[in-house]
């Protein structure tokens, strides 16, 4: 008795472990589930619900239902990745800015990685391409031939005979990243997927991603030629910028929480590991094979807060990841991470008095003089710069209204960050009696305008 309950312990242990999905001719199925198994829910013996597959802890995972609070066995796989490095999950990361091209954090960048089913954003880059220039509409209905419903792997679950629009492709391909709606696509623009992988690796060197390859519109590995789509980190980071800047429209894609056709029973949901669990993001793709491990390109956009800070987008690569938990551990803390520490911050404060100034000549002593502009530069939400101010210290007065009267300088690390001129809000007076009553007078006329 007790060898037959060691026995039944270890087969609980095996078929409740996070494992690949593997389907046919070693082709991955990518999912945002963390793979545990769902059956864990009930027992079908005596329908008791088992402790640790009920989800009541206070955070959220992704599930083959979508997005759920997360189970005990789950919160207890995640507790011991908390913490191992970033490091010790993933094969490279990297965290970078849209908007400038920083990378503010990264590790084994230029590295040539196999990108498995994140080198779909190079395809649907080229497809975005044809669609903009008028090659094909995305109204325009594919008729979906014998070797795209043949494929198998991560699938939209197309028929021969199926006629689909591109622009359901499009979903197809970036939400549930179907092999078969990408292979769909790429025929159709290119004759044969040669043709369209011709197209991408053109794409590939118009970036400038000198370590790119492409083998195939999918990302899975061609194992007829032993290799598989690639490029290194920093050029993947790249290529997600440059399909924002052209392609913005591909977030309207990436952001759909899931893909269902009640008339032929499918439903699917995004694969992407963090999309409804950090309000940030919103894109972009993620990939699976033997050869590239989990990883995922994700990107999401911060908001500005009224004038102290203005929105700010991230890009989040991991790569390699051993296991989906590992994966998920690792992008949704790196982004995270991004979003609390940085942000497009504004430097100094155009309603603060940076100092007073006596100038030649004026009528009043310590004349308040302010900054004129604020500039929102990335950095750390905390974090401190040095201010150099001068003054112009031939000014005299009467100075005028909204005149400058110096600059004010931004520095970190002996690095000039910004400048701005100092202004004088009011009109600075000369001495003089006769100076005095007409600034009386001017400002009983102010008060009079105001008061229209």
């Amino acid at each position: 008795m007790k060898k037959l309950l060691l026995y039944l312990s270890i087969a609980i242990i095996f078929l409740t472990s996070p494992v690949s999905v593997i389907a046919e001719n070693n082709q991955a199925v990518e999912n945002s589930s963390l793979n545990t198994n769902e059956n864990l829910n009930t027992n079908e013996s005596d329908q008791v619900v088992d402790p640790l597959a009920i989800r009541n802890q206070n955070f959220l995972v992704p599930t083959k239902q979508g997005v759920q609070k997360a189970n005990q066995y789950e919160a207890d796989k995640i507790k011991k990745l908390e913490d191992v490095p970033l490091e010790g999950l993933t094969k490279s990361y990297l965290l970078g800015d849209y908007k400038s091209g920083k990378i503010m954090e990264g590790y084994n960048l230029d590295e040539v990685r196999a990108m498995a089913s994140t080198s779909k954003l190079v395809s649907i880059f080229v497809v975005l391409d044809k669609v903009e220039d008028g090659t094909i509409s995305l109204n325009d209905e594919i008729k979906i031939d014998h070797e795209v419903a043949s494929l198998t792997g991560s699938s939209f679950k197309l028929k021969e005979g199926d006629n689909v629009s591109v622009e359901k492709l499009i979903e197809a391909s970036m939400v549930v990243s179907g092999n078969d709606a990408i292979t769909a696509l790429a025929k159709y623009i290119g004759g044969t997927t040669d043709g369209f992988v011709k197209m991408m690796n053109e794409k590939c060197k118009d970036l400038g991603l000198k370590n790119a390859l492409m083998v195939n519109p999918t990302g899975l590995t061609n194992y007829e030629i032993t290799d598989y789509n690639k490029m290194t980190t920093r050029e993947m980071f790249k290529l997600a910028s440059e399909l924002l800047k052209y392609h913005p429209e591909v977030l309207k894609y990436t952001n759909i929480e899931k893909l269902e056709e009640p008339e032929r029973n499918f439903i699917e949901y995004n694969t992407n590991p963090v999309l409804g669990i950090v309000p940030e993001v919103d894109g972009l793709k993620t990939g699976y094979t033997n050869a590239a491990g989990r990883c995922v390109i994700l990107t999401g956009l911060k908001k500005g807060v009224d004038e102290k800070s203005k929105d700010m987008r991230l890009i989040c690569i991991t790569t390699g990841s051993n296991s989906d938990f590992e994966r998920f551990v690792a992008c949704k803390r790196l982004i995270t991470k991004g979003f609390e520490d940085y942000g497009y911050n504004a430097i100094g404060d155009t309603k603060k008095e940076v100092r007073t100034i006596e100038f030649l000549n004026s009528q009043d002593e310590n004349i308040p003089v302010y900054q004129k502009k604020v500039g929102y530069i990335l950095s750390k939400t905390d974090e401190k710069f040095k201010e150099v101010i001068s003054i112009d210290e031939n000014l005299k007065a009467p100075i005028e209204r909204g005149s400058s009267v110096g600059k004010i300088s931004f520095y970190k690390d002996d690095n000039l960050i910004y400048t701005t001129d100092l202004i004088v809000k009011d009109k600075v007076y000369e001495r003089g009696i006769f100076n005095k009553f007409k600034r009386v007078f001017e400002e009983i006329f102010v008060n009079i305008e105001k008061a229209a």
